[in-house]
């Protein structure tokens, strides 16, 4: 391809890299969703199958993305237009990163808005409204916010300028810049909240819940939500992975790099568990209470401990940062095809497409109060897109980007991409994603579909 349409960044080094993706990884599905989904599923049950879930479904299918980034070096959309032109694969493969992009830039519209909670709680926070809050108060605390388009508007807008401002960046000021220095700090700071609440927590209550199973336990739900959960956290099938790869080093083994972003991401929600769940066992919250856990239990939490609001303040910094880094891979595919395609400057390009996501975020937060009706299928703006993406559009494109890569890319640009000394690790990966990763998707998606 001419080299005017070549990115023209690439990662200053393995670890750069390694901190941009686990980034992109790593955000609220780790510590806000994790411990309400390892709550409602029986806890040490579902932790183990979403460990294998990770291993045999997630990591897989993060080195396909990668991988086919890295290949021609190239936005997602050009890369498969330059592999057509090559007669490598068909022109109608191009389908699959408008699709990745398409769901990423739908993901970040109702994701900007929850991040906005996490920065109007944090604020709550600092300002000490947590202190000796009650449950009734927490609950109208939350009911407020979702009341007020006025101030979710405020945060929503604060949160995507903070988002355009860093995609707009080069890669070397722009996101490594930021990813260098947030991520180690949010595992940090994790640990040492997680070593607080097991300190004053209910820890053996908790680790026993975390970490001891049966496989009586282990049931077609627990399966279905692990195997979903694994796919979703890793920011596959929505471009992000395909984006980052395509800066990716040539001298880079892509194997050992997502095998650490896979642990990365499996530790920070570990980490996340063991800050919520002592407190949970000891303040007797119900470990079943889905979304509100964070939201509505921590205030409760934070509010009564000695110390509460400086680690109230903390742990919701450590949201909008992991919210932050997700969201920064979201728009990076469209952001980096307008750059390369029409010559625009990265900035210019975030703005433009910043300001489309921050106008669909609007009716989004519009739709917890004003516009609260159901437009199809009984579902609202908010509910509409977030089933549409979860059950619909994520899992396809990971299908479809899979199958591309396992039946259709030469076996031979495959293993000359993966750079790995033992040939044995290559058939691993290649067959596991062939046999075991694609069927494990098709069935979550069509199973997903039949029970909703």
């Amino acid at each position: 391809m001419p080299e005017s349409r070549c990115l023209q960044g690439i990662w200053s080094s393995p670890w750069i890299f390694i901190f941009a993706a686990s980034g992109s990884a790593v955000g609220l599905g780790n510590i806000w969703k994790f411990p309400y989904v390892l709550g409602q599923n029986g806890g040490g049950a579902f932790l183990l199958v979403y460990c294998l879930c990770l291993l045999l479904v997630g990591l897989p299918v993060l080195m396909a993305e990668v991988a086919l980034g890295r290949t021609v070096r190239s936005n997602p959309i050009d890369t498969v237009n330059d592999l057509s032109e090559r007669h490598i694969l068909h022109s109608g493969w191009v389908f699959v990163p408008w699709l990745a992009g398409v769901t990423g830039f739908l993901i970040l519209t109702f994701y900007s808005v929850i991040a906005g909670w996490s920065l109007a709680y944090l604020d709550r926070a600092v300002s000490g409204e947590f202190v000796g809050i009650t449950q009734e108060a927490a609950y109208r605390m939350f009911d407020t916010l979702l009341a007020t388009p006025a101030e979710m508007l405020l945060w929503h807008t604060i949160f995507m300028a903070l988002v355009i401002l860093t995609v707009g960046q080069s890669v070397t000021r722009g996101l490594s810049a930021v990813v260098k220095i947030l991520l180690p700090v949010l595992v940090v700071t994790l640990i040492l909240l997680a070593s607080y609440s097991m300190l004053i927590g209910n820890s053996a209550e908790a680790l026993n819940f975390m970490f001891r199973w049966s496989w009586q336990d282990v049931s077609f739900d627990v399966i279905l939500a692990a195997v979903g959960l694994a796919l979703f956290s890793l920011s596959v099938g929505m471009g992000a992975m395909f984006a980052y790869g395509a800066y990716m080093s040539k001298r880079m083994s892509i194997a050992r790099a997502c095998t650490i972003v896979v642990g990365v991401d499996l530790l920070v929600a570990i980490l996340a568990g063991l800050v919520i769940f002592p407190l949970v066992f000891s303040f007797n919250i119900d470990v079943e209470a889905g979304p509100s856990l964070t939201f509505v239990s921590l205030p409760i939490i934070f509010g009564n401990l000695l110390g509460g609001q400086f680690f109230a303040g903390v742990f919701f910094v450590l949201l909008v940062v992991a919210a932050l880094t997700s969201a920064i891979s979201m728009l990076e595919l469209f952001v980096a095809w307008l750059h390369e395609r029409f010559s625009m400057t990265r900035l210019k390009a975030a703005v433009f497409m910043g300001i489309a996501v921050w106008f669909v975020g609007i009716a989004v937060l519009l739709s917890f109060n004003h516009w609260d009706n159901k437009l199809l299928l009984g579902l609202n703006v908010f509910e509409l897109l977030d089933s549409m993406t979860s059950l619909v559009l994520l899992p396809v494109g990971a299908i479809l980007l899979s199958i591309m890569v396992a039946w259709f890319i030469p076996h031979s640009m495959l293993q000359n991409e993966m750079i790995t000394k033992q040939a044995n690790h290559f058939q691993w990966w290649y067959k596991t994603l062939k046999f075991i990763s694609i069927p494990a998707m098709v069935v979550i998606t069509l199973a997903g579909w039949i029970g909703g």
